[in-house]
């Protein structure tokens, strides 16, 4: 069964709690499903594991509250939870000597936020044509996709470099694909380190 950290509701928590206050958390975790609310109806521990279902409510829940219910503002909680976790939990990931370094990290750091999710790896990560895929997780709901789309380009942006127009997801379950799969090109920003 798909679980994921609690640290990952955490963070939209923070995220939602932060642009609607108190009483706008408690309208998106109650819209969010019983899976959520019961995630909620204790204290979340960052590192405890929850249902996917919960995690997936919630996603859906703070994009009809944040967003337009297109699922689109997922990629502004993965943008946020990025930037927030690189400079805090994963700190050790984000001063790698380069780049592509930094990027064959994924699969620990995948591993950190799931269980039961499948596997993430980098199968290339030239500049050109980077390639990270997600595969033995065909239930990954788009919300979720979309976040991830978010995650990869804001941690790009943390270790020193600009992703180039184009990137995205190229392959998903939800679309008949086998795995999931999330490309993107870049290039070093001056004067950053790597």
């Amino acid at each position: 069964m798909a679980k994921i950290r609690g640290m990952a509701f955490l963070g939209a928590a923070r995220h939602v709690k932060r642009e609607l206050g108190l009483a706008g958390l408690a309208r998106v975790i109650r819209d969010a499903g019983p899976e959520a609310q019961a995630v909620f109806a204790q204290p979340v521990n960052g590192l405890s594991l929850q249902p996917y279902a919960a995690f997936v409510g919630l996603l859906a829940s703070v994009d009809r509250h944040l967003g337009r219910g297109d699922l689109e503002y997922c990629r502004v909680i993965g943008d946020l939870s990025a930037r927030h976790d690189l400079s805090t939990i994963f700190r050790v990931y984000a001063v790698r000597p380069d780049p592509e370094t930094m990027i064959r990290a994924c699969t620990p750091i995948w591993g950190m936020y799931t269980d039961g999710c499948g596997v993430m790896e980098a199968v290339d990560v030239r500049p050109e044509c980077t390639l990270l895929r997600i595969c033995e997780f065909d239930e990954m709901h788009p919300a979720h996709c979309l976040l991830m789309q978010g995650w990869m380009i804001a941690a790009m942006d943390e270790i020193g470099v600009r992703v180039l127009p184009g990137a995205g997801e190229r392959a998903c379950t939800s679309r008949g694909a086998a795995c999931h799969e999330f490309w993107c090109q870049w290039e070093p920003r001056p004067g950053a380190p790597g």
